[in-house]
């Protein structure tokens, strides 16, 4: 009985449990993948966030699939309150993303998106848009970035892996 006692005044010094932090993670599904194919000195190729598939001055050759980059974004809200809440979002590309390899230069200039009322994202820009119907303590969304890829070969040829950075910042719950 003592035990039992003590243990009640010992979890009664502890106070009450907080809540964690909210926070933000971002994971990097697959990458943007713009495929095989030729160009004899300049050409485009462009991977849109929905699969479709389009170029100028390029030959489409055997080898990997191109597709679109898809990443998932997780927030934690941090506490379970059983409320409703919708999320603000920021997202950012940096910058343009380019590549060197040998004679061949490849960048990307312009992106698009399948988030809700975006599509199109320019490099530098921030650009909102709001997640709704979160209902748990987690909420995740899942989306995908395309591109068009620019490339001037010079000679010889390239495996370019342009890497694709993402920001994204919660700015509100609401």
């Amino acid at each position: 009985m003592a035990a039992a006692a003590l243990g009640a005044v010992l979890a009664g010094l502890a106070g009450p449990a907080l809540a964690a932090a909210p926070s933000v993670t971002v994971n990097a599904d697959q990458a943007l993948r713009f495929g095989t194919f030729f160009t004899d000195t300049t050409g485009t190729r462009t991977v849109s966030a929905t699969g479709s598939v389009t170029g100028s001055a390029i030959i489409p050759l055997t080898g990997a699939a191109p597709g679109p980059a898809q990443f998932t974004i997780t927030y934690d809200r941090g506490n379970n309150a059983n409320v409703n809440y919708s999320l603000l979002v920021s997202v950012l590309v940096p910058g343009t993303a380019s590549q060197v390899s040998g004679g061949v230069t490849g960048t990307i200039a312009r992106f698009d998106t399948d988030l809700p009322g975006l599509g199109t994202l320019l490099p530098g820009q921030t650009a909102q848009f709001t997640l709704l119907g979160c209902q748990r303590r987690i909420c995740s969304r899942t989306f995908r970035v395309g591109g068009t890829l620019q490339v001037a070969r010079t000679s010889g040829g390239a495996d370019l892996a342009i890497p694709l950075p993402i920001v994204v910042t919660v700015l509100a719950e609401l």
